[in-house]
């Protein structure tokens, strides 16, 4: 279907706001879908820099992780075992059927 403006100034019009709002809506969506690499120290974790605590006690710490929430597993280990006087010692990790790992530390 052919639809019919009354001038010129009116399609231009039309055709500069869909662009404008394509590049908008490309910029929105880039920007909250595109990571900024791995965690810093002291950053939160969120959806992509996932860091979570499955297993805590006085013996040491069971963290499930994404790679680029690494950083946040250590720091929070050596956080967990820092309050009982003690040093957070890497086990290893296991990998799962998921971008995610599990990770444990021993307090020694």
């Amino acid at each position: 279907m052919l639809v019919k403006f009354g001038n010129e100034m009116e399609l231009g019009l039309i055709k500069y706001t869909i662009n404008f709002g394509t590049i908008v809506f490309t910029i929105v969506l880039l920007s909250g879908c595109l990571p900024l690499g791995p965690a810093k120290p002291g950053q939160a974790p969120n959806s992509i820099q996932r860091s979570t605590i499955l297993s805590a006690n006085d013996r040491g710490i069971t963290i499930e992780h994404s790679t680029w929430g690494k950083p946040i597993a250590f720091e929070t280990a050596d956080k967990h075992c820092a309050s009982k006087g003690l040093q957070a010692v890497y086990q290893g990790a296991s990998q799962q059927y998921s971008p995610d790992v599990i990770s444990t530390w021993v307090c020694e």
